[in-house]
């Protein structure tokens, strides 16, 4: 073999190896996936620098306010803001001016309830256990009940079983468990 041909060959193997390793890195995961969906919605934000924090826990308060849009037109909480922050007011007593209007959506839903005694928790992190319960109560699902959620969630395929293995859930899995019972939502209206 000579030179020429055996370099074609070597670059001919080099690029075989590596341009699916390199089309592999630009498939964005689901967590992206769902969360730009979301994104695009309207419905979940980043920060000043457009960062989602997908690998970061989700709070109790930061839960309601991702629920409390898909549960009522965003417009609609917009226009309605100090109606829902005083719904917030009067059932709690520690929820942070910022997250009062949505935790207010979600309690006057059924949607989130808090833990009794005006406390909410909103700093608390929201487990996979209240994801999966608020999302099947937002479907108005039947044959569950709290200790069971993550089980029903899993069942009808609205999320992944590796998102409830911990202790609290992400921002990536709750994007991907929103996202889920949406097309979920969608499906049922076909039938």
């Amino acid at each position: 073999m000579n030179r020429n041909m055996m370099i074609a060959l070597a670059t001919s193997i080099l690029l075989t190896v590596s341009v699916p390793a390199a089309l592999a890195a630009d498939v964005p995961t689901e967590q992206e996936t769902a969360a730009a969906s979301l994104q695009a919605q309207g419905l979940m934000a980043g920060d000043e620098n457009g960062d989602l924090h997908l690998n970061d826990n989700l709070t109790r308060a930061e839960m309601a306010v991702l629920v409390s849009q898909i549960c009522i037109n965003p417009e609609h909480i917009a226009w309605e803001r100090d109606f829902y922050a005083r719904l917030c007011d009067a059932n709690f007593n520690d929820v942070p001016k910022w997250a009062k209007t949505y935790v207010g959506v979600c309690a006057s839903n059924g949607i989130m309830a808090g833990y009794g005694e005006g406390i909410f928790a909103p700093s608390d992190p929201a487990t996979p256990q209240m994801a999966c319960a608020v999302i099947l109560r937002w479907l108005e699902r039947d044959g569950w009940d709290y200790d069971t959620a993550c089980d029903k969630a899993a069942e009808l395929e609205l999320i992944p079983a590796e998102a409830l293995t911990g202790d609290t859930i992400t921002r990536g899995d709750m994007a991907i468990l929103i996202k889920r019972a949406q097309d979920y939502m969608a499906w049922l209206q076909t039938l």
